[in-house]
């Protein structure tokens, strides 16, 4: 057993549900010190559910090191009340993280619709379909052609 292995302890953690920072999704923890830990790869499933994590600490116990994947015990806490609120705030972060991805996909439409807004107006002045079958053909070279 190498010194890092024996320096590592299964602690029994609360899942709080995700979190949004900067645009990035979180998911929040509570140890069993009472302190929030935020991580980008421990998902957890039942908010307000026990799990057992496997982790490591620095000596001023600001670094926590998880290992592998968080057990869910089949406990939850307790307190109805403090898990409601951890409810409401993953539900919170849903929200935000969904409605900021909405606003990247309809900015990368918006952009794609301004660019070929100019080619739409030239193929609606066309009058027969074999023209727009010619424009839209040299359109597709042009555009390949870079690739």
């Amino acid at each position: 057993m190498t010194g890092e292995e024996a320096d590592r302890a299964d602690e029994v953690w609360t899942y709080a549900g995700r979190r949004e920072h900067k645009g990035k999704r979180l998911f929040a923890w509570h140890d069993p010190r009472g302190a929030k830990r935020f991580f980008s790869k421990l998902p957890g499933l039942t908010i307000g559910g026990r799990y057992t994590i496997s982790v490591s600490r620095d000596d001023d116990d600001k670094n926590v090191t998880v290992y592998g994947e968080a057990r869910y015990t089949g406990e939850r806490i307790d307190d109805e009340q403090m898990r409601r609120e951890m409810e409401a705030l993953d539900v919170a972060a849903a929200a935000r993280l969904a409605a900021q991805a909405r606003d990247r996909s309809d900015a990368r439409r918006k952009a794609l619709d301004d660019a070929v807004g100019p080619l739409a107006a030239i193929a609606r002045k066309l009058a027969f379909g074999h023209e727009r079958d010619a424009f839209l053909a040299h359109v597709i070279r042009r555009i390949t052609r870079d690739w």
